[in-house]
């Protein structure tokens, strides 16, 4: 399977990150978060609409759908 953006992980799945798009101050943003290739995250909540809560590097994150759109990643099984 393809990397997907985060905001289309279900909720209890984890992934790793392949990528970050974006740029400036979002990226930046994301980057100090956590949010670089590499990085497992677990989703903690994604209801399918509004924002998603995520697990990365043990710190639980809340993210705008849009941003979590700009990070691909990779389901892990």
């Amino acid at each position: 399977m393809g990397a997907i953006g985060l905001d289309e992980l279900p909720t209890g799945d984890e992934a790793e990150i392949e990528a970050v798009n974006g740029a400036g101050s979002m990226l930046s943003r994301l980057a100090a978060l956590g949010f670089v290739p590499g990085s497992r995250v677990a989703m903690v909540q994604n209801r399918g609409r509004g924002p998603i809560i995520v697990s990365v590097i043990h710190t639980r994150v809340a993210l705008g759908r849009s941003e979590a759109g700009h990070i691909r990643a990779r389901r892990i099984d």
